[in-house]
């Protein structure tokens, strides 16, 4: 499977594409519109938000697992990704602890 090399970036809470050509590059600041799953296996799960111009590029180059549009959800903490579901989109995960 080919994925791209990727570096981790602080979840900012805006959907901002943030690709780059080259690592040393500025990313990308165009707003995302796509959430992409390059790995949904176990712990190696990889994700990266994209630009529709930048989505186009990385689908011709790589190989990913899933993709849906990305949403405000997809930039939050303890998100999970919903698989097996026709819709595929990003999910606020259910904890056990008492809101109160």
């Amino acid at each position: 499977m080919r994925t791209p090399d990727l570096t981790p970036t602080p979840r900012t809470g805006t959907l901002q594409c943030g690709a780059t050509a080259h690592p040393t590059d500025p990313p990308c600041p165009t707003p995302a519109t796509w959430h992409i799953a390059w790995s949904l296996t176990g712990s190696d799960t990889v994700f990266t938000l994209a630009c529709p111009g930048h989505m186009t590029d990385l689908a011709e180059q790589y190989d990913y697992a899933d993709r849906h549009p990305a949403t405000i959800t997809c930039d939050m903490p303890g998100t999970g990704w919903l698989i097996n579901h026709p819709d595929s989109r990003c999910v606020i995960a259910a904890t056990d602890q008492d809101p109160r």
